[in-house]
Order: C-alpha cells, then sequence, then structure tokens
C-alpha cells in the first residue's frame, strides 16, 4: 500500500491546451453551451476560446502517462445546466448545476484494484516494478473514467461572466474548474495525502508487508518517477 501511495502521489495533472480560437459567442448562454459543445468534443482549444481570466491551466506536450485520455473520459461526460443568468452591463454571473464523472470515485477504485493485484502478483513469486505499478495505476485509471457505468456527481456553482469586444466569456475559479475536471484536485488530493482508508487489498496485513519486504532490496520505487513537465 505504501508503494502504491507513493505512485499514485504523482498521477494525473488535468491538461488543456490553450491557444487563440474563435468565440462567436452573442450572449452567456451562448457561452456557456459553447464551451459545453467544444469540452464533450474533447476540443479544448475550441472549449477555452469561451473562458476568460483563468490561468491555472497547463498543457502537457505528448499525453505521457494517459493524462489526456483520463481529461477527455471526463470532459465527454460534462453536463451544463443553466440554472440562472444574472447580467449588468459588461458583468455577471450564471448559476449551473455541472454533471461529470467523480475522479474521486475513480482514483479509489482504481487504487482498490491494482492494490490487490499488486499483492497477488508478488505473492505469487514474480517481481514488480515502480514503472509497471504507475502504468497499472494510470490505465485503471482510464478504464474507470471511461466506463459507461462510472460513477457521477452533480454540483451547483456560480461562475462570473465578462463580455468584450462584443462576446461573451466565462471566468472560471478553482472550485469551478475543479468540479468541471470531475473534481479532479479534491481526487489528487486524496491520492497526495495517502488517504484510501476505504481502499484495502483483499489479503491479511502481515501478507502485505512479507511481500514488501521481498522486494524492498531491489528497488525503490519512487527515486525515478517524473510525471509532471
Amino acid at each position: 500500500m505504501k508503494k502504491l501511495r507513493a505512485t499514485a502521489a504523482l498521477i494525473v495533472t488535468a491538461i488543456m491546451l490553450i491557444l487563440t480560437a474563435c468565440n462567436d459567442a452573442d450572449t452567456p448562454e451562448q457561452a456557456i453551451k459553447g464551451f459545453n459543445s467544444k469540452m464533450n468534443d474533447c476540443n479544448y482549444k475550441g472549449a477555452f476560446a469561451y473562458v476568460s481570466d483563468y490561468d491555472g491551466l497547463s498543457f502537457d506536450k505528448g499525453d505521457k502517462n494517459g493524462t489526456k485520455q483520463i481529461v477527455d473520459a471526463v470532459s465527454k461526460t460534462l453536463e451544463i445546466e443553466i440554472m440562472d443568468i444574472q447580467t449588468s452591463g459588461a458583468t455577471g454571473a450564471a448559476r449551473l448545476n455541472i454533471t461529470t464523472v467523480d475522479l474521486r470515485d475513480v482514483y479509489a477504485k482504481a487504487a482498490s484494484t491494482v492494490t490487490n493485484g499488486y499483492v497477488d502478483t508478488v505473492l505469487g513469486g514474480s517481481k514488480i516494478s515502480a514503472e509497471e505499478m504507475r502504468d497499472a495505476l494510470v490505465a485503471e485509471i482510464v478504464r474507470e473514467s471511461a466506463m459507461s457505468d462510472a460513477a457521477r456527481e452533480s454540483t451547483e456553482c456560480q461562475v462570473n461572466l465578462m463580455r468584450e469586444k462584443d462576446h461573451w466569456y466565462i471566468i472560471l475559479d478553482n472550485t469551478s474548474f475543479n468540479v468541471i475536471m470531475g473534481y479532479i484536485n479534491d481526487a489528487n488530493s486524496m491520492v497526495e495525502n495517502g488517504d484510501f482508508s476505504s481502499v484495502a487489498p483483499t489479503v491479511s496485513p502481515s501478507d502485505v508487508s512479507s511481500a514488501e519486504s521481498d522486494t524492498e532490496e531491489e528497488e525503490n520505487p519512487t527515486s525515478s518517477i517524473v510525471f509532471n513537465d
């Protein structure tokens, strides 16, 4: 479990491509619906043409570690329901009901699956490297995220709006971005803190300790793992 936490702690930062793209939103409703539609198509360049004043996004060149596959799976499920919009001149606010895959649940299930597989592999006499652990965890997160019955969550939140050069833009903060991206910040915090209290292998703790000690001398599972650019 300790090795899984160390591996999982470095996994999955949301990735987006921020470039100039066409914004044809003459109304706040069009900006919100345009953003939702482009996200569903995994067209992040197009989606974030409708977003202003948010600098918390980065682009990971070359989709390593399956990150884009996870972001894509979340984006395809994004549903934004407009509850209310209020505007005054060139500013405004919208109350939204946002539904998407819940990555907190996905991470927990993936950690449980990989933990049990890891224990079974080692107790069976085979060795597993840090890289294999990482790849197995990412692959399982991707698989769980893309499943049609993956857990979903709906949350009401508010986003601010602004009009510039006759077009409307959404203003995302950390809270609204976290919700839109499947609660990814909460999910990452969960694994970074090793908070898998509800996730346990199907063998006894003594078996896990024995299996880990058998492989401890051969490898340092975290010394060379780097996920972020």
